[in-house]
C-alpha cells in the first residue's frame, strides 16, 4: 500500500520492494574494493548483490533481477568481458546498463567492451563520485543497455 509517497506494509507483506530499476551486481574478485563500492551505492539508495567473479555473477543472475551491473574486468574464473558476453547471451532484455571498471584500459579491452554494449568503461583507480553519477544518471533516464545507440556511447571510452 502506498500513501502519500511512503510505502506501508503488513506483517504478511513483509517489507516493500525495491524497484528493480534501483537493483545492482557488483561483480569484482577485490573484496574491499566491492565493499567500498556497495557502501558508496547503499547511501545513494541503492541495493546491492556481489560476486567475486563472473560464474558467481551469472549464478546470482539466476535467481535475482536486477537493472545495473559493474563489473571489474581481471579476475579468475570468468573475466569482466567473458561475463558481459554471458550476461547478453542471456538476459540483455533485463539489464539497464553495464558498466565496466578495469585497470589495464587496452584498445581490445574498449573495443570488446564497445561490442558488447558497455555503456561507460572506468579505469583504476575509481572515483566512486563519478561511478556513482553515471549509475544515477542511467536510472534517472530509465537509459537500457539494448536499446542505447552503441554508436552514441562511444563517448565514454
Amino acid at each position: 500500500m502506498k500513501i502519500l509517497g511512503v510505502y506501508q506494509h503488513s506483517p504478511k507483506s513483509g517489507p516493500p520492494k525495491v524497484p528493480i530499476k534501483d537493483r545492482i551486481l557488483l561483480v569484482d574478485d577485490d573484496r574491499h574494493h566491492r565493499t567500498c563500492l556497495k557502501e558508496f551505492l547503499e547511501l545513494r539508495g541503492y541495493v546491492c548483490s556481489e560476486a567475486g567473479n563472473g560464474v558467481e555473477g551469472l549464478e546470482i543472475l539466476q535467481k535475482e533481477s536486477v537493472s545495473i551491473i559493474i563489473t571489474d574486468n581481471n579476475m579468475p574464473q570468468m573475466d569482466g568481458l567473458d561475463f558481459i558476453e554471458q550476461v547478453n547471451h542471456r538476459y540483455s532484455q533485463e539489464i539497464l546498463s553495464i558498466f565496466l571498471i578495469t585497470a589495464e584500459l587496452s584498445h581490445l579491452v574498449r573495443l570488446r567492451a564497445f561490442k558488447n554494449g558497455v555503456n561507460r568503461v572506468f579505469e583504476k583507480p575509481l572515483d566512486f563520485q563519478e561511478l556513482c553519477n553515471a549509475v544515477d544518471w542511467v536510472t534517472k533516464f530509465d537509459i537500457h543497455q539494448s536499446t542505447t545507440n552503441k554508436y552514441s556511447s562511444a563517448r565514454y571510452f
